[in-house]
């Protein structure tokens, strides 16, 4: 079933450390997941098309690999009130997640491929492909870390970038100190999570310069006002808070600062889209975000290091007193 555009779903705002939550399956996901699973897999009634062996399939599937004689303990036996039930209220985050991937990869598998009249002889209301997709888009809009992809379920952060850098960067922006830098990568991650991709890349790269301006701001390294980010930097290296090296490996690195992101952000409407609008996939704002990410964790760390070589009774005052 298609998404539909809200005020509740739009209004939703991140509030846990990292962008996703792995421990909880919140319950509106729960009820979505279900509807899902049933309008993908088709009737059950035993005298039609139906996907009865199926639901069988996946309730004993999954209780025999949890050591159980049946797999909830509804009322009702039947396969697919098991796994409906299983969907809506099992406790063990585990076992629910075996269901959800058998569910779909069984929905790929057998109904993939079928034609309009196919999916009629099944009463399939969902085609496969839209069902998966949808899975992920309630996945991410709930913030609920994990998603369905080549027949499995896999966690977000097994993802090198978002385990080494973006949820780093989540953690080292709730220094006080770096607010505005906080408020704006929090909000990259709430676009992402909303599909707009433009917005994200925007205040990935926003998140990014004022990351450098609040470190400024910390040292009392004076900027023009209305810097972006190749100023900004110049003024970092001019105070060294970056180390000097005897080779160029360092100007590369600069080099790489200066590009990438300041340069997705104003392809993507950073600095207005003009009378045409600007369409950014979502694989431009994971890739504007990711290099949001590291270059904060980067400046940070830098910025924390100059900090621990000042004396205890100077890293309250500005440089120069």
């Amino acid at each position: 079933m298609p998404i539909v555009d809200l005020f509740s779903s739009r209004s939703k705002v991140a509030s846990t450390e990292d962008l996703w939550v792995y421990d909880s399956i919140p319950s509106i996901l729960r009820v979505q997941v279900s509807n899902l699973v049933a309008g993908a897999l088709g009737t059950v009634d035993e005298y039609k098309e139906n996907s009865r062996e199926i639901y069988e399939l996946i309730r004993d599937s999954v209780a025999h690999e949890h050591g159980r004689a049946r797999l909830t303990t509804g009322l009702d036996e039947r396969a697919w009130a098991e796994v409906h039930y299983c969907l809506r209220a099992e406790a063990k985050l585990a076992v629910w997640l075996d269901v959800v991937e058998l569910s779909f990869r069984a929905i790929e598998r057998f109904f993939g491929k079928l034609d309009k009249h196919g999916r009629a002889m099944h009463e399939i209301t969902i085609v496969a492909q839209a069902a998966v997709d949808e899975l992920n888009e309630r996945f991410r809009r709930a913030g609920f870390g994990y998603r369905y992809e080549g027949g499995q379920i896999i966690r977000v952060d097994s993802e090198f970038m978002h385990h080494e850098a973006t949820a780093p960067a989540l953690t080292l922006l709730s220094d006080r100190r770096f607010a505005g830098a906080d408020q704006e990568f929090r909000a990259a991650h709430n676009h992402l999570k909303a599909s707009e991709f433009k917005d994200c890349a925007v205040d990935a790269l926003n998140a990014f310069e004022s990351t450098m301006k609040a470190i400024c701001d910390a040292k009392s390294w004076p900027y023009e006002k209305g810097a972006r980010a190749t100023d900004l930097l110049k003024v970092l290296r001019r105070n060294r808070l970056f180390p000097e090296f005897a080779d160029q490996s360092f100007d590369q690195l600069i080099a790489t600062l200066k590009s990438g992101l300041p340069a997705v952000r104003n392809e993507t409407g950073g600095h207005g889209q003009g009378a045409k609008p600007v369409e950014v996939p979502e694989y431009v704002a994971i890739y504007a975000l990711n290099l949001a990410a590291s270059k904060i964790r980067l400046m940070y760390d830098a910025f924390a290091a100059s900090e621990k070589t000042r004396l205890p009774h100077q890293r309250n005052r500005p440089r120069g007193e």
